[in-house]
């Protein structure tokens, strides 16, 4: 039986190559609708997009856009793009639920710009298409997380891709310059609690808490003083700006004058980089900071806690391949 079984199976073949165009040359046949969606795409979560804070506040980037299918593209095709912000609410909904202070905020119009409009045309024998913005990240508070959620609007040609979030994107803009990152505790740093002559009562142990440095310009980072985490909806209260100035100092200050914020000694840093002997493209970067600063907690207004942090050393590391052309995209962030 299972011999007659293979002898009909092949005579069926040979009938359908026989009936049908050679069967050696079906994969030269579109085997998909052609349609055209992001390369970075809401199908696959928020794409982080990382710009490099320029002296200007001007970050530019190309967005792309793909034809997708079995076969090269061999028609031209106009795309338009524009902004969805009813995505939004989905979003931060499903990921946060009822922590809003968490939620991802829409980046306001006045922060990018399309400079050759926001309609695209993907030539015939090409299969991606590059759509230019601006992003002006001056006065950004990167204290809330900021997307442009964009949609295809329509594509002659083709249609736009009808799965779901292949049609969508959500950017999330995360600028960066030389020195934002996360910090590492070295273990070198000492916790004490103050008493009200500004002395040192108890020694609270090691400093062990992680720092994330967000951009505030080309040589600015903010950091959460003390304790702070990016949960706690008073966080912006805990704002401490850091400016590296050339001569290898940090100059600190707070934003608010509640937490009485004072920094001591004279907070540093230092930059070191060291490359790969078998892969000499390949940079590590190492920023170091050393600081004391004392400051009051005021998760608890009716009991204010007032602390100092002694000798604290926090490192960033950062990888660099400079076989890349773009500096942007030089730096290994994900």
């Amino acid at each position: 039986m299972k011999t007659t079984r293979k002898i009909y199976t092949m005579l069926a073949l040979t009938a359908a190559c026989l009936v049908l165009p050679t069967c050696n040359d079906e994969w030269t046949e579109e085997q998909y609708a052609k349609s055209v969606s992001f390369v970075k795409s809401a199908r696959t979560d928020v794409a982080n997009v990382y710009l490099k804070y320029r002296s200007s506040g001007v970050a530019s980037y190309k967005i792309p856009l793909v034809v997708s299918g079995s076969t090269s593209n061999d028609r031209d095709v106009t795309v338009k793009v524009s902004v969805d912000p009813d995505t939004l609410p989905d979003l931060n909904f499903g990921r946060f639920r009822y922590q809003t202070n968490l939620y991802f905020k829409l980046l306001d119009e006045q922060h990018y710009d399309f400079p050759n409009g926001t309609t695209i045309t993907i030539p015939a024998g090409s299969d991606v298409g590059l759509l230019d913005v601006n992003f002006n990240l001056q006065e950004l508070n990167l204290v809330d997380k900021y997307i442009l959620p964009l949609k295809i609007e329509s594509a002659t040609g083709y249609e736009a891709a009808t799965r779901q979030g292949y049609a969508k994107t959500l950017m999330r803009i995360i600028p960066f310059n030389d020195y934002s990152g996360v910090y590492e505790p070295t273990g070198d740093g000492d916790v004490f609690l103050v008493n009200n002559s500004g002395n040192n009562s108890e020694d609270m142990g090691k400093y062990e808490e992680e720092r994330e440095a967000r951009v505030v310009d080309d040589s600015t980072v903010f950091f959460y003083a003390g304790f702070v985490q990016e949960l706690d909806s008073l966080r912006a209260l805990y704002k401490i700006r850091m400016t590296f100035n050339s001569d290898g100092t940090l100059k600190l200050t707070a934003d608010s004058s509640r937490i009485n914020f004072v920094p001591e000694d004279v907070p540093s840093y230092e930059v070191t980089v060291t490359t790969y002997p078998t892969a000499p493209y390949l940079e590590q970067h190492y920023t170091v900071i050393s600081l004391s600063y004392v400051f009051t907690d005021l998760t608890n207004p009716q009991d204010p806690l007032r602390y100092r942090i002694t000798n604290c050393k926090l490192r960033m590391s950062r990888q660099r391949n400079t076989l890349i052309p773009e500096e942007d995209q030089q730096f290994i962030f994900d």
